[in-house]
């Protein structure tokens, strides 16, 4: 990435520049393939590398963005192709799994050899922190991927020649955690960039950032190959980082942006909504996001709408603290405008009440059917009871009662 806002891509077949949403070719390569390729800011121009079809032969050229065309900058004659470039100064490392050399950009100059190596010692990226100031003060960082660790180097110019005088691991293979440079560790890293004083790794499926001697993830931590971004860095998933590049030490943004097989993700650090607290980051107007005692984030609600309108199709930003799901990152959006969603209703809770009113139904219907049939007990038998004739004689005569007499038979 320049000034101009345009981005650089590379292929087996050249380089194309991306601006104002046109893709147009910048190099075009024949009879060749390209097989590495580097923005050096400092120098307004980028580096390629290629292998004749016929083998044998690499070349490095330097591709001037202000005059427009390529030079030649170095011929070497193997077919080791280079795993990385990176500028410093007026030198070009090129690493490769045979060695690491620095080339001169001074025109005669010879090539320097630093460092051979064996097995796979190799690098496979590389960044400098201060690329353009001298050599003897610029950080070097590069990726080892047979320890799956991220190393520092440092140069050393003398009289006679330039050296490698230092290399020192900064982050060693582990869990992926975070926190600070002397406990954190790398899964997996696999490219590196500075960014305006930060180291950025793309970190298996994750981008993290070293910074002021802390490491923290900035985007990721599951793969997936069913991407899906959110406001809450680890509740993001990518898959495989293809390339990492960042924006140049004279600019005043804090962009990167990171190839993976599906999209150009771009990551920009937001000034402002940097509270550690709930509290004090919805007083502050911004998102808050929760996930376990670890993951917290505070974030600007300009970026919540970023991340609404850059989804396909759109959605309202506020559908983030709707998804009330156990397990799942909290968002809380008030402070951008958002209702506060309705208490999660107790399933457990409404389980049991569902038990007790079945309970209360069939009982209160077991009773009313055990009365009914009751009753129409009771008719029955009052419908088949006949009672036996009882026939009670009174006799009377002219002088008053004379006699009583009962007959408990049946009478005819």
């Amino acid at each position: 990435l320049v000034n101009v806002e345009t981005v650089f891509f590379a292929t087996h077949s050249g380089v194309s520049t991306l601006h104002d949403g046109l893709l147009t070719p910048a190099v075009e390569v024949r009879d060749a393939e390209l097989t590495a390729f580097h923005m050096c800011h400092h120098r307004s121009s980028f580096f390629y590398e290629t292998l004749a079809k016929d083998g044998g032969v690499l070349t490095i050229y330097e591709y001037s963005l202000l005059a427009k065309e390529s030079v030649k900058v170095a011929i070497f004659q193997e077919t080791v192709a280079a795993k990385a470039l990176a500028c410093v100064d007026h030198l070009l490392l090129r690493a490769s799994q045979a060695n690491l050399v620095a080339v001169s950009l001074t025109p005669g100059a010879p090539k320097s050899m630093l460092q051979k190596f064996k097995d796979e010692d190799h690098f496979t990226s590389m960044a400098v922190a201060f690329p353009a100031d001298s050599v003897q003060h610029a950080e070097v960082y590069a990726v080892v991927p047979r320890n799956r660790s991220v190393v520092k180097l440092r140069l050393h110019q003398d009289s006679v020649d330039l050296h490698l005088s230092e290399i020192q691991e900064l982050l060693p293979a582990g869990d992926g955690a975070d926190g600070s440079v002397e406990q954190a560790s790398v899964l997996d890293p696999l490219h590196v960039a500075w960014l305006h004083g930060k180291l950025l790794v793309a970190d298996r499926c994750a981008l993290r950032q070293v910074s002021d001697g802390y490491v923290h993830s900035l985007l990721g931590a599951e793969c997936s190959e069913n991407e899906t971004l959110q406001p809450a860095p680890w509740a993001s998933k990518i898959s495989t980082p293809l390339g990492l590049a960042a924006e140049s030490e004279a600019t005043a943004g804090q962009t990167a942006m990171l190839l993976t097989a599906h999209q150009v993700i771009q990551v920009s650090e937001e000034e402002g909504c940097a509270e550690s607290s709930r509290d004090s980051c919805l007083k502050a107007g911004c998102g808050w996001a929760e996930g376990d005692a670890s993951h917290m984030h505070c974030f600007s609600c300009k970026l919540l709408q970023s991340w609404a309108d850059a989804q396909r199709p759109t959605v309202d930003p506020c559908v983030l603290e709707a998804k009330l799901q156990p397990g799942a990152t909290r968002y809380d959006l008030e402070a951008c405008g958002c209702k506060p969603p309705a208490p999660p209703k107790y399933e457990g809770g409404d389980s049991l009440w569902g038990i007790v009113r079945l309970v209360l139904f069939f009982g209160t219907l077991g009773i009313a059917i055990a009365w009914f049939r009751q009753r129409q007990r009771q008719r029955r038998d009052e419908e088949m009871y006949v009672p036996a004739p009882n026939v009670q004689f009174h006799t009377f005569n002219d002088n008053g009662y004379v006699r009583y007499d009962e007959y408990d038979e049946a009478y005819s």
